[in-house]
């Protein structure tokens, strides 16, 4: 039992699980668009997300955080080294399989993504006597992150394709996309409602409840719901209709003091469950 849990610790605190989301995402891009699946860009994507999301859980501000310190921030301090491995070897796999790739991606739109992600959790901003990063900007989170979730697992695909972003298909998928992912980031600041409040840090469970918060999911999840059918199968449709509904009753369950495996599984694996779904339905 002690060694299951140990396991299921570092494939969910190494980032393991949440990389392998995108890289379904990436996937669920090629069958909703009828493009032949590129395993070198999912594969990309993923060691670029493991990459990310290992570099920010290390910076040192972090290690300063005595606020409602979790199990995953204990699990991160006890083990940096395996993280700062885990971070190198993603970015080097990543870099060497973009830089052997036969196909091209836009340098400047990567790295307008990077500098996104990297300044995320890095202070810059000047606010009185100190530096907040772009996440401490009141309501800004939800949206960064929603962004660039779609543009990595939508655009990238397309973009490797040589399809054109803004046909109206291509929007549609875009704007979807970004509707879902929008609601399930607010379930994690519903998680993170009690140690912003704590910090100070302004986001929509703090500013206006988490109940108004779930609502706003949910009526996001509705239109992410009826625009399944714009530029996809009826069959695909239906599972993307159908993921939107388990991501509902996933949000109606959400409360602060949920445990973090229920954020780390479910709220994340929704990402899992829509691209198998689409994968079935398809």
């Amino acid at each position: 039992m002690r060694l299951a849990q140990n396991i299921l610790n570092t494939i969910l605190y190494s980032n393991l699980f949440i990389s392998g989301c995108a890289a379904g995402l990436v996937y669920e891009t090629y069958l909703l668009s009828g493009i032949p699946a590129s395993l070198r860009l999912a594969a990309i994507v993923f060691f670029g997300t493991m990459f990310v999301y290992n570099i920010d859980g290390l910076l040192p501000y972090k290690f300063n955080q005595e606020e409602l310190v979790s199990q995953r921030t204990q699990w991160v301090r006890q083990n940096r080294l395996l993280l700062q491995t885990i971070a190198m070897a993603s970015a080097l796999c990543a870099i060497t399989l973009y830089y052997t790739a036969l196909f091209e991606l836009n340098f400047w739109f990567i790295l307008h993504l990077l500098v996104v992600a990297g300044l995320y959790s890095v202070p810059f901003i000047p606010e009185q006597d100190r530096y907040i990063p772009l996440r401490d900007v009141p309501l800004l989170k939800v949206f960064m992150i929603a962004y660039v979730w779609t543009a990595i697992t939508v655009q990238l695909p397309l973009m490797e394709a040589a399809h054109d972003l803004f046909s109206p298909e291509n929007l549609f998928l875009f704007l979807r996309r970004f509707l879902f992912i929008f609601s399930l980031t607010l379930v994690f600041d519903i998680r993170d409602v009690n140690k912003d409040q704590l910090t100070g840090t302004i986001t929509f469970p703090v500013k206006w409840g988490v109940e108004r918060t779930k609502k706003l999911a949910l009526l996001l999840l509705l239109l992410f719901v009826l625009s399944s059918p714009i530029g996809a199968t009826w069959w695909q449709a239906l599972g993307l209709a159908l993921s939107g509904v388990a991501a509902a009753a996933l949000i109606r369950k959400t409360h602060a003091n949920r445990s973090q495996y229920f954020f780390l599984i479910a709220a994340d694996g929704m990402m899992l469950v829509q691209v198998l779904l689409v994968w079935l339905f398809s």
